[in-house]
């Protein structure tokens, strides 16, 4: 990935490696710092926010999280519900423990709203990834940062551009979880940098909690 040393791209490591287990011990020892963006509009329904609740817990359970804060490898999580233009939420910034990230899930409220994933972006960057305040951690400079996106991608197109160009600027390694039937292809191609294969096209919010589509994620993911 474009300004970060010593990160291979998922398609090297995968040429490298024999086998899934090899390739998810990898994840162990290279930093990666995820950020998950989670859709909290009316489209989605309560049920299925829960639903992608859940799999943002259970994923920050199989990852090999880092140690501490000066830790440079492994893994940390930050999740940011997103929903209209002023409706952006960081429910826990980028962190490595599990206390504080199953805290911050068990007191997440749905924020039933309009969507506009643009200024989510936006608001993860400038929040997230490099907060106004000094004291509070942000994406470390060694570790691939990666967006993961859970949504139908249906939304307001407004600042839509700018965020997009603010992800290249941060060199932000796109994920997007497509869920349902009813999706929008443009917006989800928009978000995942114009890369198909980082788009994970799933039936319902269901299959987050099947093993084939759950491991084959972390494996991507890692």
């Amino acid at each position: 990935v474009s300004g970060h040393t010593a990160i291979l791209p998922h398609s090297i490591i995968t040429s490298f490696l024999s086998s899934s287990e090899l390739y998810v011990a990898q994840c162990t020892q290279r930093p990666v710092d995820i950020v998950f963006l989670l859709d909290g509009s009316e489209r989605v329904g309560e049920n299925n926010f829960h639903k992608a609740q859940s799999f943002v817990e259970e994923v920050t359970q199989r990852l090999t999280l880092a140690r501490s804060d000066d830790d440079n490898m492994n893994a940390r999580v930050a999740l940011l519900q997103y929903g209209g233009e002023a409706e952006q939420e960081v429910v826990f910034p980028l962190t490595s423990n599990l206390t504080v990230i199953s805290s911050a899930l068990a007191n997440l409220r749905y924020l039933d709203s309009s969507s506009n994933v643009g200024n989510g972006i936006v608001h993860a960057i400038n929040h997230i990834v490099i907060p106004p305040v000094d004291n509070q951690k942000k994406a470390r400079p060694n570790a691939e940062l990666s967006f993961v996106f859970l949504t139908d991608g249906v939304t307001e197109s407004k600042s839509l551009k700018e965020a997009t160009e603010a992800m290249k600027k941060q060199d932000v390694v796109p994920t997007v979880v497509a869920l349902g039937s009813d999706v929008d292809m443009d917006v989800l191609l928009e978000i995942s940098l114009g890369d198909r294969a980082s788009i994970f096209r799933e039936k319902d919010y269901d299959s987050l909690s099947q093993p084939s589509f759950f491991d084959r994620f972390i494996r991507w993911i890692c």
